[in-house]
């Protein structure tokens, strides 16, 4: 860009750079532009403390002015730049950028032949060529970690490639008849009984985004299960019932939605037990977890659990919690690892758009796959090479192959087009390509009224720390203090917050970026009132996906969880 000018040369435009069409002359700014690409404007926003018939009742007495922090003046920045790139095949089907079939290795006989050669090849070949490999440190992914953590990341990769050729080792569906629990209490979600429909005054429950996605999926509410786990030390829950204001965990588990389980003896009742123990015996404190069991998305059979099948899984959970159980939202702790995640922020965004009940007080999400596009990563003939997706390639227990995320995204996609991933805030809410026709812009893009209290943690090994980077800062940049509170190994700079929530070297597509323009010139920004929403970043500096579930990566992994009490003690 010209020094001193607002508009980029002809040499950078060839780039496949592309200026902002903002009438710049008539948003003065006082701060200097010559050395960066950011447009910054200040706005006014409502502080939420501050309610409008207090405003009124001062301003009859003419002591408005004295109220201290009625409104604040924010700095909103906006990218003069940004690059732009193709995304093709954005249809559904084969011509999905997604689409993939069913592995041959997945079919008898050849599965059978396939697990005889991937274990020879592993015990013979693999393993010991890790095994002398990773004696120096430097031939680790990362040099901290110990002889130990770089093999079982290695061995974890492996499986996770193996699982996605063969289809074997996946936790089966929710199991209708009741499991033998040892741990636990097993309860049976009957939707019928927690559901309410429509009535000539009042809609029903199931509406809006839910309603248009289970008309397209054939979707239909079927009967669910889950756990309610305790402490180690303490005896297993012998009621569903909540006692007066109690507090509970609810955790919703990973796994690609196409793996995993919420049972007793899976690693999110471990995980979920361990954060508890650190809790026990504390007055106000958690000391129980619900753990949700919603259906996995099947190859093939797109009726049974594609989107929004977990959502509306997990949206009956949580209205058995309220409407059944007795518990109040706002003591509800909601919780999601992985693609567990990425369902809390969908069961989130679901109940502030429909009002059916109030928000869960508190979020907690772990290594949350909140952009199941390719908008951070880059498409695949273009790979960014700014994205984690190519930095931490080989510094992960999941891996950045194409059969990998086609294996999960494809039937969680089931009949939607591709294009759902990048425009669809329920599926990506950090998807670079959402726009304002998707009510996501700044300051708080997309994410106004949800839970007043966040936790997001991730490691900076993990191929999709960007996006977990990306979401804390949209999530906090609406709120007062405008930047999420770093914990851990985080160091970012907070005056380079926005770039963080703008993401302005990652490319976007023309029409985004006309759109956008379009949008900026007509409405600058939301300004709604900042929230009090406080955001918690924490960061493991070499942790890798989802690393407080694994008992072999410590200290990590135990700091991690300690933070996580002490989080949930100040709420």
């Amino acid at each position: 860009m010209r020094k001193g000018s607002l508009a980029p040369d002809a040499s950078y435009e060839s780039k496949s750079q592309k200026s902002f069409c903002v009438d710049h002359a008539s948003m003065s700014s006082d701060h200097g532009l010559d050395d960066d690409k950011w447009l910054r404007l200040s706005f006014p926003f409502p502080l939420p403390h501050v309610q409008r018939k207090r405003e009124q009742d001062l301003d009859l007495h003419g002591q408005r002015d004295s109220v201290p922090g009625r409104r604040t003046m924010r700095m909103i920045h906006f990218p003069l730049t940004l690059p732009t790139t193709d995304f093709p095949n954005q249809g559904q089907g084969q011509l999905s950028e997604f689409f993939v079939q069913r592995p041959i290795w997945a079919m008898e006989p050849c599965r059978t032949l396939y697990c005889a050669a991937f274990a020879t090849y592993m015990l013979c070949l693999y393993v010991p060529y890790k095994a002398v490999i990773n004696i120096p440190p430097c031939n680790r992914p990362r040099r901290s970690w110990t002889w130990k953590k770089a093999m079982l990341v290695s061995l974890i990769r492996r499986c996770t490639v193996f699982i996605c050729k063969t289809h074997i080792l996946l936790t089966g569906q929710p199991s209708e008849k009741p499991p033998k629990c040892t741990k636990s209490l097993y309860v049976h979600i009957d939707p019928q009984t927690v559901l309410s429909g429509s009535e000539s005054e009042k809609p029903g429950d199931i509406r809006g985004e839910l309603a248009r996605a289970m008309k397209l999926q054939r979707i239909k509410p079927v009967c669910i299960s889950g756990f309610f786990v305790a402490g180690p030390d303490e005896p297993i829950p012998a009621s569903d019932r909540a006692m007066p204001d109690e507090r509970i965990i609810v955790h919703l588990h990973g796994g690609a939605y196409w793996m995993g389980t919420a049972n007793e003896k899976s690693p999110s009742a471990a995980f979920c037990r361990d954060l508890l123990r650190r809790l026990e015996g504390e007055k106000g404190m958690p000391q129980r977890a619900f753990l949700v069991e919603y259906r996995l998305a099947r190859h093939g059979d797109y009726e049974h659990g594609s989107y929004p099948a977990a959502l509306l899984d997990a949206f009956v959970a949580y209205l058995y919690l309220i409407r059944t159980c007795g518990f109040r939202p706002e003591n509800i702790i909601l919780s999601g690892d992985s693609s567990g995640g990425n369902l809390a922020l969908a069961l989130c965004r679901y109940l502030r758009d429909e009002g059916v009940e109030n928000v869960p007080g508190s979020l907690l999400l772990l290594s949350p796959w909140c952009d199941v596009s390719r908008s951070h990563s880059g498409p695949l003939p273009a790979p960014n090479p700014f994205s984690t997706t190519v930095l931490n390639n080989q510094s992960d227990v999941i891996t950045a192959s194409l059969l990998y995320r086609n294996s999960a995204v494809c039937p969680l996609l089931g009949r939607l087009p591709a294009s759902e991933t990048y425009k669809n805030p329920y599926i990506s809410p950090v998807s670079l390509q959402l726009d304002a026709q998707s009510g996501v812009y700044p300051p708080h893009w997309g994410f106004c009224g949800f839970p007043r209290h966040v936790f997001i943690n991730t490691g900076r090994a993990e191929l999709n720390s960007e996006q977990h980077v990306t979401l804390a800062h949209r999530m906090a940049e609406g709120t007062v203090s405008g930047v999420p509170q770093y914990s851990g190994d985080c160091d970012y700079s907070e005056d380079r917050a926005h770039n963080m929530s703008w993401r302005d070297q990652f490319p976007r597509t023309k029409g985004w970026v006309s759109r956008h323009d379009s949008h900026v010139q007509r409405h600058a920004c939301d300004q709604r009132p900042l929230e009090n929403r406080r955001v918690v970043l924490d960061e493991a500096i070499d942790g890798v996906h989802i690393y407080p579930f694994f008992l072999w990566f410590e200290p990590e992994r135990s700091d991690t969880l300690d933070r996580i009490a002490a989080w949930i003690r100040a709420l």
